[in-house]
């Protein structure tokens, strides 16, 4: 099982990462799935102004939008099923995790994984990799009131804060409660092979 795990997946670095990881982009086959930015930005302004769908669009890959309101059940998965790459987009992870589990995802995404596809997540879609999703409660500047009600995916054991600043710290501190925390900044990664973990960037752990 391979996970790529971003702050930011749109920012230069974390693309040429990306590239390296998975091995190129060249007709690699990537179901896009834009639905937590359906939850902050309202309903299908990605198509139009997200400079990540733009981005995805040119960098050689065939990229197929996976928009998990359409579906409202499991037969989503056929549209996931056998894409090299699926990528969670960022925007309100809470949001994101409800049609995750209304689609049955969460239940299948291991299966997904381990028949060879890569997990990208970016933001919101790293976030959900967790085992909850506390983080969202309190995130700073745009907490997500009930977010801690809907657990996340548990594809790993520790949790993620996209975007971090150095002057949030001191409030991290304050309110992080669990075992393990990683502090990302846009451009750092964390990448998680078979269980081994590794973070490209400076690592930052709570916990």
């Amino acid at each position: 099982m391979k996970l790529f795990l971003a702050s930011e997946a749109k920012h230069p670095d974390s693309i040429e990462k990306l590239r390296k990881f998975i091995g190129g982009f060249d007709e690699k086959s990537i179901a896009y799935i834009p639905t937590a930015a359906n939850g902050e930005e309202g309903y299908g302004a990605w198509k139009t102004g997200s400079a990540t769908w733009n981005l995805v669009n040119t960098l050689g890959a065939n990229v197929t939008p996976v928009v998990l309101e359409e579906y409202k059940n499991s037969s989503v998965l056929e549209q996931l099923r056998g894409k090299d790459v699926i990528w969670f987009a960022g925007g309100s992870c809470s949001y994101l995790m409800y049609w995750v589990r209304r689609c049955e995802v969460d239940k299948h995404i291991r299966e997904l994984l381990d028949s060879g596809s890569v997990y990208v997540g970016s933001s919101a879609g790293s976030m959900v990799t967790a085992p909850t999703l506390d983080i969202a409660e309190w995130y700073i500047g745009e907490p997500e009131i009930g977010g801690s009600i809907i657990p996340g995916m548990g594809l790993v054991d520790f949790e993620i804060f996209p975007h971090y600043e150095e002057s949030q710290l001191s409030e991290i501190k304050k309110n992080w409660k669990g075992k393990k925390l990683y502090l990302l900044k846009n451009g750092e990664v964390i990448t998680v092979v078979d269980g081994k973990i590794e973070v490209l960037g400076e690592e930052r752990v709570l916990g």
